[in-house]
This record gives structure tokens, sequence and C-alpha cells, in this order.
């Protein structure tokens, strides 16, 4: 049911972006492809064929994007792994729904200037500068690769001492794998160049950039899988309590994040090729259509503006020029990381680590939960009862998905509450105090039973039990 409710916001995004990127198939006040052209050339047979090209492939971006939902059905035991896939999808879907405008805006304006489509004034942009610091680019030392190997040092040597034989592979598979990063590393910065310009002055700039961004990425992933597998012994070495379908799952999520990293290196390095592959690596002439990396992002040093209207779609967007436009731009990524990584990373936990109710010698009852702990003494209890149907209400600040709810509610019969229940695995303890109640099951009923006759039999309260 949770994974329903998230593929209703995902279907809409998914349509909001297919809408908005379809209708730049069509010229729009001169634009098309964030592309400014003049009103001759938009019936040119060739931009009539990038139409039909382009149309096409944002169908099968819309096709790629819903087969990608199709894991959150997978997912449905787990929400916490399917509410973290979700914002995966979203983040990948927004990322790459740019890719193929990006093509055709780069298309469209290799045509424009090989036919000399500009309008209004247009003027010489210097390029040699920036031509001349990708040249001088040089791809990280493979030496770097000391760094991840160190750290897998403690991981060997704390994984050698633990007396099951996986995981006391687990430094040796560590240190394997950044062997093989730095093999993959070499292969990308000491291999065959690729030809991304058929002039040789600004292909010879991106290949070095190419190389030099590859060789930080793959350095970068080494650390990060070494990282990764530390964390990984820690959990398993602790005997932490995770479901299998969990477990695999947060594997294929965490396997992510090198497919993410290949996607965005490979981006920088065409955004390159789409901004200096078709010069001649000197100087290029355009219009005003200089200022629109990509028909997409605002860079106009001349202007102080902070905000000016979006070409792709409404409202505004930053100028990238600015410092102020670049605070705002990058604080919102920010913003959006410190927001959702906590939140995930609770969820994660309410799913990994289900409350214990625990009774000490004192007398004390303890609630062992992730965020919402609480105890009281058994001689607080007032009442004690054992009921079949859940009590309904609304919560006020807890946790609450098809399969569990938890954290402070507000109960329609019983009023202020904590609940620590599995929604289908009644029955449920109902513990009355002073001004509140708490209610609380375990995932087996046997164990929930058992709970509530060591309570009864404490307090010396018993309510009706509920049926068999």
């Amino acid at each position: 049911m949770d994974t329903l409710i998230l593929l209703i916001p995902a279907i809409i995004v998914c349509a909001a972006v297919l809408a908005l990127f379809w209708t730049q198939s069509k010229p729009k006040k001169g634009l098309l492809f964030g592309v400014t052209l003049p009103e001759a050339a938009l019936d040119d047979p060739r931009l009539t064929a990038l139409k039909k090209e382009y149309r096409k492939a944002y169908v099968r971006f819309a096709f790629a994007a819903c087969a990608a939902l199709v894991p959150l059905l997978a997912l449905s035991d787990y929400f916490s792994l399917a509410f973290i896939y979700f914002f995966i999808w979203l983040g990948a879907v927004l990322a790459s729904s740019t890719v193929p405008f990006k093509q055709f805006h780069h298309k469209a304006t290799v045509l424009k200037r090989e036919n000399g489509w500009f309008t209004g004034e247009t003027r010489q942009v210097s390029i040699k500068k920036e031509i001349e610091h990708m040249t001088g680019l040089k791809p990280w030392s493979p030496y770097w690769f000391i760094v991840p190997a160190l750290i897998c040092v403690p991981l060997i040597i704390i994984s050698l001492q633990n007396g099951d034989p996986l995981l006391r592979l687990t430094g040796a598979a560590a240190l394997l794998m950044t062997g093989v990063t730095l093999l993959i590393s070499i292969t990308f910065t000491h291999g065959k160049p690729r030809a991304y310009s058929r002039n040789p002055v600004p292909n010879a700039a991106i290949q070095q950039a190419a190389r030099r961004y590859w060789s930080m990425f793959w350095l970068t992933l080494a650390i990060f899988e070494v990282m990764n597998a530390t964390i990984a012994y820690n959990v398993l070495s602790e005997g932490t309590m995770i479901g299998l379908g969990m477990w695999l799952g947060g594997i294929a999520m965490v396997s992510l994040a090198p497919l993410f990293g290949v996607f965005y290196v490979h981006n920088v390095i065409k955004d390159l090729e789409y901004r200096y592959g078709s010069t001649d690596g000197v100087s290029f002439e355009a219009d005003n259509d200089m200022h629109w990396r990509h028909g997409l992002a605002y860079y106009n040093p001349d202007d102080s503006s902070v905000w000016v209207q979006k070409r792709i779609g409404g409202g505004m967007t930053f100028n990238l020029a600015t410092k102020t436009g670049r605070r705002l731009h990058y604080g919102l990524f920010v913003i959006i990381a410190a927001t959702l990584i906590p939140l995930m990373v609770n969820i994660v936990r309410a799913d990994a680590h289900p409350p214990k109710l625990l009774i000490d010698d004192a007398g004390t009852v303890k609630i062992e939960s992730s965020e919402y702990p609480y105890s009281f003494e058994l001689s607080d209890v007032e009442e004690l009862t054992l009921e079949d149907a859940l009590p309904t209400g609304f919560r006020t600040n807890g946790m609450a998905t098809s399969t569990y709810a938890r954290g402070n509610f507000s109960l329609t019969d019983l009023g202020k509450a904590k609940l620590y229940v599995f929604k289908q695995a009644p029955p449920f303890i109902i513990i009355k105090l002073d001004e509140l109640y708490v209610v609380y099951n375990e995932e087996d009923p046997a164990r929930t039973r058992e709970l509530y006759e060591e309570l009864a039999e404490k307090t010396g309260i018993s309510g009706e039990n509920a049926t068999e």
C-alpha cells in the first residue's frame, strides 16, 4: 500500500517532466530546443528532422522512467527501502531528463553556427584560455590509490580476527576491489584516446580534461567502496538483525552510487564536448544564446541580476555567474540533502530496529525505540488489556506506514497515546497510565501474549484477553 502511494507522485513527476520538454519541440518566441533562431530558419528540413528525433527520444525516456518504477512494487514489504528508492528514482529522472534536450540543443546550435542563423548583435567569444587550461590538465597519479589501500589495512587486521569465514575475508575483498578500481582507472586515463572533435586543438583539450575527471572519479570510488565495506563489516559483526530482502535491497541501492558517478562524469565531459567540440579552439561567433548553457542555465558575468526569467518552463532561475546566484543554487541542494538524509536514516533504523519492551528487576518498563524510547514504572499502570483491534486515531509526532505505527498519537477513544505496534499483527497490549496510553505489540502474536501475561502477573492487573 505504501509503495502504491509513492507511485502517485512518481507518475505525476514523470508526466510533468515529459510535458515540459515535449513542448520544446515546437518553436516558441523564436526558441527551438533553447536556441534562438530567425523565423526563416524554423522551416528548415534539418530542424524538422531534429524535431521528430527529439520526440522519439523523450518517448524512450518516458518508457525508461516508468520501467524504473517497477522495483517499488518489489519493495512493498520494506517501506524504508521503497522510500529511499523513490528519491533515488526522482533524482535520476530529474537529472537524466535534460540529457536528450542538451543533445538536440547542441545539434541545433551547430546548425545555427554553420548557417549563420544569428539574431541580434553577435560577437566573437574567445575560448583560448579555457582550452589552454584543459590542455594542461593531467590525470591524478595512480600512486594516490595508496590512500584507499592504507584505509584497508585496519579492516584487514580486524576482519582476520573474526571467527566467521566470510567476514574474515572482508578486508582482503576491499583491498582487491581497490586493485580492480586502479586497473579500470589506468584503462580510462592511459587507454586509446577518444575523438571529441574534428579539430585537433579542442579535441586534445577535452581528452586531457576527460582523463583528469575519470582519474578523480575512480579514486573517489575506491575510497567509497572501502568505507562501504567497513560499514558492512561492522553491521554484520554486531549481529544486527536485518531481513535478507532488506539487506539485499540495501546492497543494490549502495551499488547505484558508482552508476550515478559514471553518469555524472560522463555528462560533465559531454558538456565540454558540446561547448568546445564544434569550435576551432580559439573563438566562436555567438549572440545572446552564449549566456544560456544548453539553453537551461544562465551564466552572464556582465549581468548583475541574481534572478532572470527562465527560457524553458515558467518561473525564474539564477544567474550562476554571480556569487549570490551560485550560493542560492547550490544551497538548495545542500538543504534538500540535509533534510532527506536524516529522514532516510531514521526510516531505515525504524525498519531494521523494531521497538523492544523490557521489564527490569526494579519494576521499570523500558521500550527501546530508535526514535521514540519511553519508560514507566509498573506501579504507574492503572489498566491493562489485550485487544484484537487497534484503536483508531491520528499521528501527532511519530512514524506511520501500512505496516507499523511508532511515536506519539491521539487516539479517538483513548486520547493521548504512544504507539509501538505492527498494524497487521494483532493482538495489542493497551496500558493505561496517568493521562497517557501505551499501545504495544510484537510482530509475533505469541510473543505479544507472553509479554501481556508477564505484565499482568507483575502488576496484578488483568483485563479481558483477546480471543486466541
